[in-house]
């Protein structure tokens, strides 16, 4: 044993021929983020092989072969890396991203099933080069394929050789085309193990860090988007504890999946995770999810989707929230303003016809959301509102007022200086002063 271990290469040659295989496998983009980026030019790399398995002379496509093989080992091992480096973020021996690294699941699977058809290919290859087996004079392509297919089923417990079955008419009669087939075999069964341990280490890991993450939401960043159907699953099943559900919804949040706004959003019905939740979507930042739930018919959630558009200011809900401001009361109406307000420039014809609101506190959230305002169009309105009822709206009148340095404005301030509320008049006397002191700076300028 002792004399085994020592013919055994050092540990770092095995690294060593790792890492080579790592970096050759980013010739079948494994280096590429984007799974569709990612798998089609995994494809395109192995049809160009075989490709060249049938359009090359036997020599070159041997090669070509060759290349593709070790490409299969290179992407399986680059999957493995990036799982092994999952598992360390997971356990906070590392601080990487675990979103950052490619996932390579579809792609080792892909090239593992490469196998089938390169092995065969190879065996050709090499026949046609070095005369390794005994090959009928009428074998064609599917012989090689049918072989490849006995190759596999030998290496599944041996039943075909119990059972005589075989499909290829193919004999392995030389010792050197056995050593061959015996290495492919030993590839196949390497990887395949590798495989079956990896997807149990993969699963133990999340399951993990799921569990982690009903505890401490900020665990959920070191899983990455693979937590989320745990998390959306836990979810779904409703029987976990307040403080879990929140700590689930926050997990959801720190990941940034779109696909668990929707879920997230059914929460805003529920008064103790509402806004846990509207925070959890905003911090996602997925507009349409919160816009289709402006026509739901629970209040509440159509309430803290208006929220938390209104955080997100994005100018895409401006239709949306124009709908929305026909159907909804009083207090959607003034969340909307609110989203309006937080929108922009862009929406300010908006708000400007909400100064004509039946409630006076959608008034007051569209003057307060116009502080940027200096159309004339908006002066000519806020004239028209100076003798209002409603002292508040008065009030933010003219405040809004002295903004604008025209004459016009001048009348109505003159008289809210007698208005029986004396915040008015007071403000009234300060917007005053205020379009004074500009008109003076005006004339200074001026005479300069």
């Amino acid at each position: 044993m002792a004399f085994i271990v020592g013919m055994m290469p050092p540990r770092n040659v095995f690294s060593k021929v790792e890492e080579i295989l790592v970096r050759f496998s980013r010739l079948f983009g494994t280096g590429i983020q984007a799974p569709h980026y990612q798998l089609g030019s995994l494809l395109f790399s192995f049809a160009i092989i075989h490709a060249a398995a049938f359009f090359l002379t036997s020599f070159l496509a041997w090669i070509v072969l060759w290349l593709g093989f070790i490409g299969v080992l290179g992407v399986g091992r680059a999957w493995v890396t990036n799982e092994k480096l999952r598992t360390k973020i997971a356990r906070k021996l590392s601080d990487a991203d675990p979103d950052e690294l490619p996932d390579l699941r579809i792609s080792a699977l892909l090239s593992a099933i490469q196998l089938f058809l390169i092995i065969p290919l190879l065996l050709k290859s090499s026949h046609e080069i070095f005369g390794l087996y005994r090959v009928p004079e009428d074998a064609a392509l599917l012989d090689w394929m049918l072989l490849g297919v006995d190759l596999l089923f030998r290496s599944i417990l041996d039943w075909s050789e119990i059972y005589g079955v075989k499909m290829s008419s193919i004999e392995l009669d030389s010792l050197g085309g056995r050593h061959l087939v015996m290495g492919f075999l030993l590839t196949i069964d390497f990887i395949l193990i590798q495989g079956i341990i990896r997807i149990f280490e993969i699963h133990r890991t999340i399951s993990e860090g799921v569990a982690a993450a009903v505890r401490d939401p900020e665990m959920a960043y070191r899983l990455g988007s693979r937590a989320v159907p745990s998390l959306l699953k836990m979810l779904d099943e409703n029987d976990l504890a307040g403080n879990e559900c929140k700590h689930v919804i926050e997990a959801l949040a720190v990941l940034r999946e779109r696909s668990s706004c929707e879920p997230i959003i059914l929460r805003f019905e529920d008064d103790d995770l509402h806004t846990t939740a509207v925070a959890a979507t905003v911090a996602i930042g997925h507009l349409p999810p919160l816009l289709s739930a402006l026509s739901n018919p629970n209040s509440r959630t159509r309430l803290g989707a208006l929220t938390a558009i209104r955080r997100l200011g994005d100018v895409d809900a401006i239709p949306a929230l124009q709908s929305a401001m026909i159907t909804g009361d009083s207090e959607e109406r003034e969340k909307i303003v609110r989203a309006f307000a937080s929108i922009g420039i862009e929406s300010h014809i908006h708000l400007i016809a909400a100064l004509s609101d039946s409630s006076k506190s959608v008034q007051l959230a569209a003057l307060q959301g116009l502080t940027l305002d200096h159309s004339e169009s908006l002066m000519l309105r806020l004239i028209e509102m100076a003798s209002d009822i409603d002292p508040d709206v008065r009030l933010a009148v003219v405040d809004a007022m002295q903004r604008f340095s025209d004459g016009r404005v001048v009348v109505p301030l003159a008289a809210a200086l007698e208005d029986e509320d004396p915040r008015v008049s007071r403000q009234a006397r300060r917007s005053l002063d205020h379009l004074e002191s500009v008109v003076a700076r005006k004339g200074t300028s001026s005479d300069q």
